[in-house]
């Protein structure tokens, strides 16, 4: 499971809406001290992602809670969203070209038009596949535990 600690921000029925800073990995670098990326990763601010969650822990606006996510929602979302697409668009740009006669005229112009075909078609199946409400439910994190000694120490 995939853990991150993030502040509630507001509770509507029952949901909480909590925020979470995004983090590099350039903390745990071992060569941060001396990577373009670490010192351009300090001069940027830092964004914040905000989502809902169910309130299973009855939490409360500013309380931290530790949220989580399965790893593997995460790797089959990503490879809904990166290796589909490109192994599609691939793929029927192969499958056009192997089909077309070698001298064909517009063979080239109708394989690009494939592969653009095959791209789009298989972002319409992976927003499908990952908008079903059975998916749905696998892909949104949960509330692991409320993180009460950080909590109480804040709010005296």
């Amino acid at each position: 499971m995939i853990e991150q600690e993030v502040e509630v921000i507001a509770v509507e029925n029952n949901r909480l809406l909590v925020e979470a800073e995004q983090q590099s990995s350039c903390q745990s670098c071992a060569v941060k001290s001396g990577c373009g990326t670490s010192v351009l990763a300090k001069w940027f601010d830092r964004k914040r992602l905000r989502f809902y969650v169910d309130n299973t822990v009855n939490a409360a606006v500013g309380d931290r809670i530790r949220v989580g996510l399965q790893e593997s929602a995460l790797t089959q979302g990503a490879l809904m969203i990166y290796l589909l697409p490109i192994v599609a668009m691939i793929g029927a740009a192969l499958l056009v070209d192997a089909a077309l006669p070698a001298d064909f005229y517009w063979r080239d112009l109708l394989t690009a038009a494939s592969a653009f075909a095959g791209l789009g078609l298989s972002l319409y199946v992976s927003r499908f596949y990952l908008h079903q409400k059975a998916y749905r439910q696998r892909f949104n994190p949960v509330v692991l535990a409320r993180n009460d000694a950080e909590s109480h120490s804040e709010k005296s």
